[in-house]
């Protein structure tokens, strides 16, 4: 059972037993005479439900090694603000005690994140060459993704990148202040030689 499974299987037990509390005994006295239990099962929904939202956010999220980290993060918690969604995810479970609702909710969210990182993905797409056929189309493909690109459509399958002729169409795109001088410099060279999954700039 992964992490996700885990946290969403022991979120449902939580929410059950805040439903079954609330059906049974009514609201004023959970929050006076069953006071202390009461909110200490909110505080462990609270926490178990923040968690399993950032597991699955966060599960093998893609992020560009070479833009700073700390600008892609900013890009993810503006996404979250603007959202509006975690006072909706607060709802959802206080009200429906659903987390099948939830992680409908949470997937839309991650799918708006990746939408708003694809900018900084988009850097690692590269068109590819066969140095034994020239006269092929070459494949566009991304290196995070591990997806190539046809008829518009992206999809799963890793290339072999050893010995084969690279460009770069989008490295040029990103002009972030932040980019380190061996960025900058990586990007005054569009085109690479691939050696495995390494691309040494030809200068």
């Amino acid at each position: 059972m992964t992490k996700i499974h885990e946290l969403e299987s022991s979120l449902q037990k939580l929410l059950s037993t805040l439903k079954k509390n609330r059906e049974m005994i009514p609201l004023e006295v959970l929050r006076s005479h069953y006071r202390q239990p009461y909110y200490a099962l909110i505080r462990q929904i609270n926490g178990t439900a923040s968690a399993f939202v950032k597991a699955v956010l966060t599960n093998r999220l893609i992020l560009n090694p070479d833009i700073s980290i700390e600008e892609q993060v900013a890009v993810i918690n503006q996404v979250i603000a603007d959202s509006g969604m975690e006072k909706q995810m607060s709802s959802c479970i206080s009200r429906t005690y659903n987390v099948d609702q939830l992680y409908q909710m949470v997937l839309e969210l991650r799918h708006n994140i990746e939408c708003a990182l694809w900018p900084y993905i988009d850097l690692k797409t590269c068109l590819v060459f066969d140095l034994d056929n020239l006269d092929v189309e070459p494949v566009t493909y991304n290196i995070l993704t591990r997806q190539i690109c046809g008829n518009g459509i992206w999809e799963n399958q890793e290339l072999d990148l050893q010995w084969k002729f690279i460009f770069y169409p989008n490295t040029k795109i990103h002009t972030s202040d932040e980019l380190s001088k061996e960025e900058k410099e990586k990007n005054d060279y569009d085109y690479t030689y691939g050696t495995g999954n390494n691309c040494t700039p030809v200068r």
